[in-house]
């Protein structure tokens, strides 16, 4: 599915803008499945907020295939030492979530154009069960802010998150101006 909406090349730190297409870059030549996620997703979906660094979710197996293809890795601009997070020759780090979900997250993923470049991004219900999951503030703003510009299938969603996430959902939704 391609997606014509802006995406978050207008509102990216461009610090982060080299880092994230070569990461892409990456995971594409290797054949990865991924998703961007984190708080540039956040700002695809609605959000208008600021972020330091690049989030994904890579398959289970990312990992062993970054490993067997150091050369690869640093064609892309990343140490061939780390395989859990990249790291950029800029000095940005690349963070790499990984649970039991990965390869549904990226399997499901959607495509959108980011400078030119097709870049996978997490569905947003995947999204928002990700930063249910991870249980902070932040991310339960993130989520009130993609309510505001997203309408959800909240019984989607509840096949995505336990019954308590799902509870936290609807009371950041309750706490929501429409």
């Amino acid at each position: 599915m391609d997606d014509a909406s802006p995406g978050p090349q207008s509102i990216v730190e461009p610090s982060l803008l080299q880092p994230l297409q070569d990461a892409v870059a990456l995971f594409t030549a290797l054949q990865i499945p991924y998703a961007l996620i984190g708080g540039i997703a956040a700002m695809v979906y609605g959000r208008s907020r600021f972020t330091e660094d690049v989030d994904f979710v890579a398959a289970a197996d990312h990992e062993k295939i970054l490993a067997a293809n150091p050369d690869i890795m640093r064609q892309h601009h990343f140490n061939p030492a780390s395989t859990w997070k990249l790291y950029h020759d800029s000095g940005i780090e690349i963070d790499i979530w990984k649970d039991e979900y990965s390869d549904q997250i990226a399997a499901r993923a959607r495509t959108i154009q980011f400078h030119g470049r097709a870049v996978r991004i997490a569905d947003v219900y995947d999204l928002v069960a990700m930063k249910l999951r991870a249980d902070r503030p932040q991310d339960d703003y993130d989520i009130s802010e993609i309510l505001k510009k997203t309408s959800l299938d909240e019984a989607l969603l509840q096949q995505r998150v336990t019954p308590e996430q799902f509870q936290r959902f609807l009371d950041i939704k309750k706490r929501t101006p429409a």
